[in-house]
This record gives C-alpha cells, structure tokens and sequence, in this order.
C-alpha cells in the first residue's frame, strides 16, 4: 500500500489536502488532542461541498506517534496547537519573554499547560505494519517537539520512506518542551540514517524553529507513475485555508470552475 502521514494534524488542513491531492494515495492523520476529531470532519466536508468531491482516501487517527506503544500523559495547551506529548517547559528562554514580536508572545503565553489526560500511543512502524504499507510516499510531522522521535519509530520503515518534513527548535536552548530534541540532534540522525536535507525555512519569520524538509537516499523504492505524490502549489494552500475559514472569493469560484471543465474532459 502506497500512504502518506501527517502527523499532528491540528484542524486537518495538510492532510485534507494532501488527500485532495493524492487521490491514489491513503492519507493518515493522527492527532491526539480530544474533539479533534469533530473539528476535522467539518473541515473535510467544508472541502467536499466546495468542490462537490468525495474525498475518500482520508483517514483520522485519534493518536499520537512516537517512539514507543503504549499510553502517555498528553499535555493541552491554552494554544491548542502548541499541545504535546512533552511537558511545556515551566521557564521558557527569556528570548521568548523579551521578544516584541506578537506571534512569538502569544505562543510563549499560549504554551502554558491548560489541562492534561492519558492518550494512547503507537509507533509508525506498528501502523505500517497492521495496514501493510510498503511506500510512505510522505511524511509530514508537527509533533511540537517530538518531531524526530516520531520519524524514529518507522524503525525499518525508514526505507520504505521517500520524502517528508519536520519542525524542529534552532538549539536546546530556546525549545519550548521537556526533552524537546533541536535542529542539531536532528541533523546528526539524518547523516545516521542516510537523510538529505533538502531545504530548511523559518517556520514563520523571526520565529525560533525551522521547517526541516528532507529525501532519503534509498534505492530500493519501485514507484510508477500514480505512486508519486503530489505537492500542492502556495496557490491551492491559500484556497483552502479560505474554505476552511469560510472566506472563499471571486477568483475561487473562478478556479473551481475551470477546475469542473479540466475533470469533465479528462
């Protein structure tokens, strides 16, 4: 099986759209945080309406991945999408204290612990395994720094990986978690595992993270033509996080229509 993963999946929005995308290729989301879930479902089916499309290769896994199966505390944040199974550091770096920045102190105010429950567990390698996949076309992490131990639990299904991209913290010092694991410790893993980093991007401007994103170098992956995956342009992103917001325009409508007449005559 031919699957793609997008892990911390937040409200769906790169899942829904890699599924959209990649309409041969099953997409599993896995996010932990309770109501999830629902919230990810409407945000689909605002997706489905607009284009008038079934998307049916679109799966949501009330989970979270990392390196061991079992059960652990997980940690909801006033910011819900700074959640996490690693505890929120109870003194964070006084960059994020001092910084006039607006984005940075309202996820520096936001990743203050707001409620914390068990939740279950699992490896990538225990999923591929039980789904039988043989090629994870890609692979996109926002695990709020767990992002390396998820790609660790692919364990022998690192070599069934092609591509992906994870977020990780410039340096130890200016994480946000509790064992939180840096650009540095990520890079060193990647030369382990026969990783190339392929480009690494601000996760937003004057932000201390990094958009991490990589190919592997193994051979032994057999793809034809319908197993690559798809890459949305910044164009179709914008489109759909105006029909996640309910904010569709004009051009949009435009777009669908001709998007209709390409489907019909193909």
């Amino acid at each position: 099986m031919n699957a793609a993963f997008d892990v911390g999946a937040d409200d769906g929005f790169h899942g829904i759209l890699f599924a959209f995308m990649n309409p041969e290729i099953n997409i599993y989301a896995f996010e932990p945080i309770k109501g999830s879930k629902k919230n990810i479902i409407k945000n689909l089916k605002k997706v489905e309406i607009f284009f008038g499309k079934k998307i049916s290769n679109y799966e949501i896994i009330n989970c979270a991945i990392s390196d061991f199966n079992g059960h652990s505390q997980f940690y909801e944040t006033n910011y819900k999408v700074a959640s996490s199974i690693l505890k929120p550091r109870e003194k964070l770096n006084k960059f994020w204290k001092n910084s006039q920045d607006f984005l940075i102190n309202t996820v520096s105010e936001g990743v203050k612990l707001k409620k914390k429950y068990k939740v279950k567990v699992i490896t990538l390698e225990k999923f591929c395994r039980e789904k039988s996949i043989d090629i994870i076309s890609y692979l996109h992490v926002d695990a709020q720094g767990n992002d390396l131990r998820v790609i660790k639990s692919l364990k022998k299904y690192k070599k069934c990986l092609i591509e992906g991209v994870a977020e990780s913290s410039k340096n130890n010092k200016l994480g946000m978690y509790d064992k939180e694991q840096s650009f540095i410790d990520l890079k060193k893993k990647f030369k382990e595992w026969n990783f190339k980093i392929t480009k690494v991007e601000l996760v937003q401007k004057n932000f201390p993270s990094y958009n991490v994103y990589f190919k592997t170098n193994y051979k032994n992956h057999q793809l034809k033509n319908n197993n690559m995956f798809n890459h949305p342009s910044k164009r179709i992103e914008r489109l759909f996080k105006r029909i996640f917001l309910n904010k569709n325009n004009l051009k949009d409508f435009i777009y669908l229509f001709f998007w209709k007449i390409k489907k019909y005559f193909n």
